[in-house]
């Protein structure tokens, strides 16, 4: 059996900016719109939308090669079925939250259709649940296709199947080149991250740089553009990569370590403190125009994310919500909460 690679500072750094990146930009977008107005947050989103997903499946790509040697049923067991399993129970979870609005606007029938649709059509936030395994599973058939032709088939999709109104193949299609950067330059972004930290000074102005082109491209509407779109999130996951490498370890280091070996259980949890404190920030703060709201409710949900696994674990209850049950695993492990590669 393949041993688990050992942690690596700016890898779990980069896993807590990004997850901490979608978190805001749900909950920002989610105040705006119940506000009805945009405040200086929507900015920060904005900058960070060419990179923010790319550098996260591109992190996810990383350590996509130990999964290529393991056996079939260890295989399917810690990547298929472990986000299987959390998709379908947080799915639930969620679909129960919400189902008062969705039977007020699609009815029961319309509501039940809607929840069977959601095991083939990922559900709201949790498309990239939905999404991993299914990358590790198409890597692991076609890894023995030529580089070259992978990349080649993995921008055409995004050149050519990204609005075609199903979501799967919308998010896949997104996507999927920037996994295979992450897989197959491994050892080249290992080599950019030693490198980073003998050349600190020029990693900061390289950053400066970076920044005023990335805001500069977003700011005059052609980020969403190919091969711009392809362009900026490489650039961002190299960007985001030296600046991880070099960020001191103390409080901030900390701070997204701690978050990125928690990416999963932040990522299925903010959404009740999110949709709670969207609705009852606005009513008990009458000094908190939109852009402070969105800051306030971005820190509670992921605060109240995190206090929400934290206290399933020390006090064992809601075990199985991060916990994956043996009955749902292939293999003999012990029951625990391994964060995903």
């Amino acid at each position: 059996m393949a041993r688990r690679p050992q942690r690596v500072d700016w890898v779990d750094y980069s896993k807590g900016l990004t997850i901490l990146l979608v978190i805001i930009m749900h909950a920002t977008y989610g105040v705006e719109k119940y506000m009805g107005a945009e405040g200086w947050m929507h900015y920060l989103v904005t900058f960070a939308q060419p990179f923010r997903m790319p550098v996260f499946f591109a992190v996810a790509g990383l350590f996509a090669i130990h999964s290529l040697s393991r056996e079939w049923r260890d295989f399917l067991d810690g990547k298929i079925l472990h986000f299987a399993y959390f998709y379908m129970l947080w799915m639930t979870i969620q679909f129960v939250f919400k189902s008062p609005f969705f039977i007020e606007k699609f009815g029961l029938e319309g509501t039940l259709l809607y929840y069977v649709a959601s095991y083939v059509q990922p559900f709201g936030l949790l498309w990239f649940i939905y999404l991993l395994p299914i990358y590790f599973l198409i890597l692991r058939l076609t890894h023995k296709v030529p580089v070259f032709a992978q990349f080649v088939l993995a921008i055409s999709c995004k050149v050519m199947l990204t609005e075609t109104g199903v979501n799967i193949v919308d998010f896949f299609s997104k996507y999927y080149v920037f996994f295979l950067v992450g897989h197959y330059g491994r050892a080249l972004w290992f080599k950019l991250a030693e490198s980073a930290k003998d050349h600190k000074m020029s990693v900061i102005f390289g950053l400066a740089a970076w920044a005023a082109v990335n805001g500069v491209i977003v700011s005059l509407g052609y980020a969403q553009q190919i091969p711009m779109a392809i362009i900026l999130g490489l650039l961002g996951f190299m960007a985001v990569v030296s600046a991880m490498a070099v960020l001191p370890h103390k409080i901030l280091g900390q701070t997204l370590r701690y978050c990125g070996q928690r990416s999963l259980p932040l990522y299925l949890g903010f959404f009740l403190p999110m949709g709670v404190s969207r609705l009852l920030l606005p009513k008990i703060c009458e000094v908190c125009d939109v852009g402070l709201s969105a800051f306030l409710v971005s820190a509670i949900s992921i605060i109240g994310a995190l206090a929400m696994y934290e206290l399933a674990t020390k006090l064992k209850i809601g075990h199985f919500l991060y916990n994956r049950p043996q009955w749902a695993r292939l293999s003999a492990k012990r029951s625990r909460y391994v964060p995903a590669e």
